[in-house]
């Protein structure tokens, strides 16, 4: 029996605790100092011109004879086709078209265009009644890419809601896009 100042302990000596420093004591020896060395970086930056957007067309409904029920019509932004959802208002023609919007920026780059407004209200020129625009839809993905030439075409179709006995009137309203680089 191995005795430890008051304490009696049977089986290994006293020699055999020091020797699990050994080896952390060893590994130590072993480290040499870091050495500093000279490197040089380069850097290069690519500056691109601005992204900017140009309005090719309006976003138009045409003309309508308002009904007795809510109507809804949707401008298709891939066809440009006018469909009648609900209601009984009746479309008589005018122009019916999607809005077209071309970006122009460095070429090859990718742009993202984004309708700002998830709904709006046109207003009837010289009145307060309004009738409401909303679901706006892209002619295909928002995400998209620069020609080589710059440029790449949006067309936004939307939907409008005609209110019973809406008054009769030339109705206007704007929406935004933005447009960004990706």
């Amino acid at each position: 029996m191995e005795q430890c100042g008051n304490h009696r302990r049977a089986g290994r000596p006293a020699i055999a605790r020091a020797t699990g420093l050994l080896p952390v004591a060893l590994c130590f020896a072993w480290v040499t100092p870091a050495v500093a060395a000279p490197a040089d970086g380069d850097t290069v930056v690519t500056v691109n011109r601005g992204v900017n957007i140009v309005k090719n067309s309006d976003l138009e409904f045409g003309d309508y004879i308002a009904g007795t029920a809510r109507s809804h019509f949707r401008i298709n932004p891939n066809t440009g086709a006018l469909i009648q959802r609900n209601g009984n208002a009746i479309s008589v023609g005018g122009t019916q078209s999607v809005a077209s919007f071309t970006a122009f920026g460095t070429p090859l780059l990718r742009v993202r265009l984004t309708v700002t407004d998830n709904r709006i209200f046109i207003v009837r020129d010289g009145g307060t009644e309004t009738m409401r625009v909303n679901r706006f839809r892209l002619d295909g993905r928002r995400n998209r890419f620069l020609n080589a030439a710059g440029e790449v075409e949006y067309k936004i179709g939307g939907q409008l809601r005609i209110n019973p006995n809406q008054a009769a009137g030339t109705y206007r309203g704007t929406f935004n896009v933005t447009i960004d680089y990706q």
